[in-house]
């Protein structure tokens, strides 16, 4: 693991102080989740749970705490800045927002959004078919694609 993360680009840039992106922090995630939680070491965040009686949600956390790393964001902190911006750059409603806040919540919940996820519990509760009314097409389709972006 320490070779992995001496080794990676990102990793260096953010021991150096500068500042990185939400999307490298994504990468470096995927990357650590890609070699970490293969068959041979299988960390998790359960695992570091039972492990370390840590609870963390996501391995930048993990790395975080292992480095000291106080600049490093936690997962849920990049997809709620994430979604702020994705709702700034439009033009929504309020109902809308509230919305695609409640969207927010489930996919930090499931960390992956699918079209089903829109027609199921908490969403649920806006009302019958809210998707349809409050957002075209291309809207739902943007909104899907947005979400699974931050996927990890």
């Amino acid at each position: 693991m320490l070779d992995l993360v001496v080794d990676n680009p990102i990793f260096a840039v953010i021991e150096r102080g500068e500042p990185v992106s939400d999307a490298q922090l994504l990468t470096l995630e995927r990357t650590l989740r890609q070699t970490l939680g293969g068959e041979d070491l299988h960390l998790t965040e359960a695992n570091i749970r039972k492990a370390y009686a840590l609870k963390v949600d996501s391995l930048l956390a993990f790395l975080r705490y292992l480095f000291g790393l106080e600049g490093v964001p936690d997962y849920q902190d990049i997809v709620r800045r994430q979604f702020g911006e994705y709702i700034a750059r439009q033009s929504f409603n309020a109902d809308q927002i509230r919305f695609l806040r409640a969207v927010q919540a489930v996919f930090l919940q499931k960390r992956h959004l699918e079209v089903a996820d829109l027609y199921d519990p908490p969403l649920t509760t806006f009302g019958r078919d809210v998707v349809e009314r409050w957002f075209n097409q291309q809207q739902i389709e943007e909104m899907l694609g947005f979400a699974n972006s931050l996927s990890i």
